[in-house]
């Protein structure tokens, strides 16, 4: 049986780190994981109302912790119903006749029901906000650049709405 030898080159640099990690975990310092939802989401049905830009990534979001989204309202153990989603673009920054960077808003509302029907708290919104630089000498890339955005928007967007059905959910 071999026996672990440090040389004092590594002690150097393990004492800093080992510190570093004490200081970490003192502080309450920890990474965030994966969602766990309560069980009142064992079973959603997702009532999208048009808006298929954000359903499509809550479903998948929804199934990848676990929840099994139903085909009615009747076999679900909650309802969640996206009653608005709306995106506001406006000019930030005006050099001459050219915009040179614009703000975009999205904002989604929504409620949870339970198996009874019962809405659970009050009618939520999630407001994310970006900004990006219109670069007109290249017109496609700014195109490209702002449906970048608009994605992770969305993307943004489900993890807050996740966020807060989780938090109705423990009131």
């Amino acid at each position: 049986m071999t026996q672990l030898q440090i040389t004092k080159t590594q002690r150097f640099f393990l004492l800093p780190v080992l510190l570093l990690v004490l200081l970490i975990s003192g502080c309450g310092f920890h990474l965030r994981g994966d969602l766990v939802l309560p069980s009142l989401y064992q079973r959603v049905y997702l009532v999208d109302n048009g808006h298929t830009d954000i359903s499509k990534p809550l479903k998948a979001a929804l199934e990848s912790v676990g929840t099994k989204m139903e085909p009615t309202a009747q076999s679900a153990s909650s309802v969640v119903t996206l009653l608005s989603r709306g995106v506001q673009r406006r000019a930030l920054n005006v050099a001459g006749k050219q915009i040179r960077e614009y703000e975009l808003q999205l904002n989604v509302a929504f409620v949870v029901q339970d198996s009874t029907g019962k809405q659970m708290g009050d009618q939520q919104t999630v407001s994310i906000i970006r900004t990006f630089r219109n670069n007109t000498s290249n017109v496609l890339g700014s195109g490209n650049e702002e449906d970048i955005i608009r994605r992770e928007m969305n993307q943004a967007a489900v993890l807050q709405i996740l966020r807060r059905m989780k938090a109705i959910a423990e009131k």
